[in-house]
């Protein structure tokens, strides 16, 4: 359904006429009018969605936050696990000397796991060694 138009008059700047006029071709109007017009709709239409974001941001932004925490858990369980087998592996390779039996290896998993746990997954080469030598 079309409305009928209505002539308003309004002030405007010089320059923002002559900016609009070279502008006519590439908003696709007819006129300075229908310019005027395309703009108006334009940024109501921006208001209009301003107002639905600052509703949906919150929203948004605890949808996103509980999916990275859900992403963070998960990646911090693979990384402990990563972390246990490195503490193994070392502990392993530094004690090559002694032959290692299930029992042993089944004491150095729980062993490894409680030290991962204890020191934030950060073990080196040098303090499994260390602990194998005494």
């Amino acid at each position: 359904m079309s409305e009928n138009k209505k002539k308003y008059a309004y002030w405007m700047k010089p320059s923002m006429v002559e900016e609009m006029i070279e502008m006519l071709d590439t908003a696709n109007a007819t006129s300075k009018s229908d310019f005027v017009c395309q703009a108006v709709q334009f940024y109501i239409g921006y208001l209009h969605q301003k107002k639905c974001i600052d509703y949906l941001s919150p929203i948004l932004a605890q949808t996103i936050k509980s999916e990275i925490e859900s992403v963070e858990k998960n990646i911090s369980e693979m990384l402990f696990k990563v972390a246990v087998e490195q503490a193994k592996l070392s502990n392993v390779v530094a004690a090559t000397k002694n032959k290692i039996d299930n029992h042993s290896l089944s004491a150095l998993n729980k062993l490894c796991a409680e030290e991962v746990a204890r020191n934030n997954g950060i073990i080196t080469f040098e303090d499994a060694y260390k602990f194998q030598r005494g």
